[in-house]
């Protein structure tokens, strides 16, 4: 609406222009010619090129009628800026230049007959026109410039979006395969229990019997289930997994040379609310170790209550600035996000990085 705007306003100073021009002859003529000029600039941006072969043609019919510049040919200007800026080609902005220095010189030609200025006109004419194409080249140059950043920021944000849906799914994969391996040995244990009790009940107990050898050849049948389910996701080296606590920190931060402090203490949890706190301190030790530059040390803070178990983890490195959804972050989410808990992470004040993870646990 504002270029719309603005190339209405450019007619009418161009129609004004007209209407002060004085000792025209032939003025009717000449006049309708300003103003078919005139109008045609408010299309210059979306046909810059049949504009301006529409302007050249009434240019030098203008001449032809009154053999003399007038103020309104400034309109053949506008043209080739036009063309030169908005022509995607630049090739058509070189032959409006051209065809713009041919209207020069007709210009000073004209002007010779009538007052024998050739040189004064056309170096006046040709100044002008020099500096409006060189204007719209400069102005058409920083257009693309900016067009290519705004589309490589486009095509970056499109990507970065894609990788974190990607990663996303990766990381619910994995969560999966780590919940599989939760849920068969509970079922597994569920189903040896069954078993177990169906051989010490009184075996005048029919309808007992009968409910223990339901509930094992249920949990059987799920168990088979859920394994013919999940077995795409398992990986080649998932058979060796073993399950993991969050005692298991400290061997693993000896492991890797990170000074670890660990506070507070986490009280009882359930197999997969462990394994979640456990892969949120994992992956913050990855990230200290990554990001947080030489010598860094990792303070994680285990807060429990009733229903809630508060994990902080904060390293005492250089911050990472601005905050970054990294892969390591997007999987921390997922996790929490899984048990309906909350995340956050950025820098601290003063250096340094600070992952809090709340997560719901069963009382």
């Amino acid at each position: 609406m504002r270029a719309r705007l603005f190339d209405v306003g450019v007619t009418a100073c161009v129609l004004g222009l007209l209407y002060l021009e004085r000792d025209l002859a032939k003025p009717f003529l000449v006049g309708a010619i300003g103003v078919a000029m005139a109008l045609a600039l408010l299309f210059r941006r979306a046909y810059p090129v049949p504009v301006a072969l529409a302007v050249c043609a009434l240019g030098i019919a203008q001449l032809a009628v009154h053999p003399a510049v007038r103020m309104f040919d400034v309109v053949a200007v506008i043209a080739m800026y036009s063309v030169v800026k908005y022509q995607q080609r630049l090739f058509w902005g070189v032959l409006a230049g051209a065809g713009a220095a041919v209207g020069v010189v007709l210009a000073a030609w004209a002007e010779q007959r009538n007052t024998g200025n050739f040189g004064i006109v056309f170096t006046v004419l040709g100044a002008i026109t020099v500096a409006a194409w060189v204007t719209a080249y400069s102005v058409r140059t920083r257009r693309l410039y900016v067009e290519t950043l705004e589309e490589r920021a486009a095509t970056l944000q499109r990507e970065r979006d894609h990788l974190a849906r990607l990663t996303a799914a990766d990381e619910r994969a994995v969560i999966a395969r780590e919940l599989h391996d939760v849920i068969a040995h509970s079922l597994s244990v569920m189903i040896v229990q069954a078993d177990g009790a169906a051989y010490v009940v009184d075996p005048a107990a029919v309808e007992a019997r009968k409910a223990l050898d339901t509930i094992a050849a249920t949990g059987r049948e799920a168990l088979l289930d859920m394994r013919r389910v999940l077995a795409v996701l398992r990986g080649p080296s998932d058979g060796d997994r073993r399950r993991v606590s969050l005692g298991d920190l400290s061997e693993l931060a000896d492991a890797s040379g990170l000074r670890l402090r660990l506070e507070g203490e986490a009280g009882p949890l359930g197999a997969a609310e462990e394994l979640t706190a456990y892969r949120i301190v994992q992956e913050s030790m990855t990230n200290t170790l990554r990001h947080a530059g030489p010598g860094a040390a990792l303070t994680v803070l285990l807060e429990r209550s009733q229903d809630r178990l508060v994990i902080t983890a904060t390293d005492d490195g250089t911050a990472r600035g601005a905050f970054s959804e990294g892969h390591g972050l997007v999987g921390m989410r997922e996790r929490v996000a899984m048990h309906g808990g909350t995340f956050r992470a950025g820098p601290v004040d003063g250096g340094g990085w600070r992952v809090r993870a709340e997560i719901p646990v069963a009382r």
